[in-house]
């Protein structure tokens, strides 16, 4: 049984996924970071600091999923090497994003998570964090890199992606069951379209 299933109370929620790939290395120069900011790939995750990065980068998108797994499950799947956590950080040693590459899949690599902490979006790093994601994911020389976002993320983040070079393949509707436990922010309008 999956660890995402029976967690009650819960809202359902309609969500709306975009799943895209890049078949070919970027054709445009990728952005450098600004010089006050580095991306440190941690050769060991510590599940205190990977709960709250997840939870504080991800909590107004809804992020719920890494939240109700237990510290076990969450250390099993970073034992994995093939399972990378890098963090931004800026010349304070403040962590300021992280993203998560997953190179399990046979020749491909999957973004599966990307985000800023909350004070940043907005300030122009995303784009250049992100271009810091696809370089690394890159270097692993795959033969795709994949990434998805729903319409619960950041409203810029499908344009981010596109731009980069990322073209949509696949878009799905899922019924997720966030727990309620989580409190977290579920946008009204979100709520409105369940059944």
């Amino acid at each position: 049984m999956s660890p995402l299933n029976n967690i009650r109370p819960a809202t359902p929620v309609t969500v709306s996924i975009t799943f895209l790939r890049m078949d070919h290395p970027p054709i445009q120069p990728l952005l450098e970071l600004p010089v006050r900011y580095s991306v440190e790939k941690l050769s060991v995750v510590p599940i205190p600091l990977y709960r709250y990065v997840y939870g504080t980068v991800g909590r107004e998108c809804c992020w719920w999923m890494r939240r109700v797994l237990s510290d076990q499950y969450l250390e099993q799947l970073f034992s994995n090497p093939l399972i990378e956590v890098y963090l931004l950080k800026d010349d304070e040693n403040v962590v300021c994003g992280f993203f998560e590459l997953d190179c399990t899949l046979e020749s491909n690599v999957n973004i599966a998570y990307f985000g800023l902490m909350p004070h940043l979006v907005g300030q122009g790093l995303g784009t250049s964090f992100f271009h810091q994601a696809l370089r690394k994911a890159w270097q692993k020389d795959p033969s795709c890199v994949r990434i998805n976002t729903c319409n619960l993320d950041h409203p810029r983040a499908l344009e981010i992606y596109k731009k980069a070079g990322f073209e949509p393949f696949k878009v799905e509707q899922e019924l997720w069951n966030i727990p309620d436990i989580l409190n977290l922010p579920i946008p009204k309008k979100f709520l409105k379209k369940i059944r």
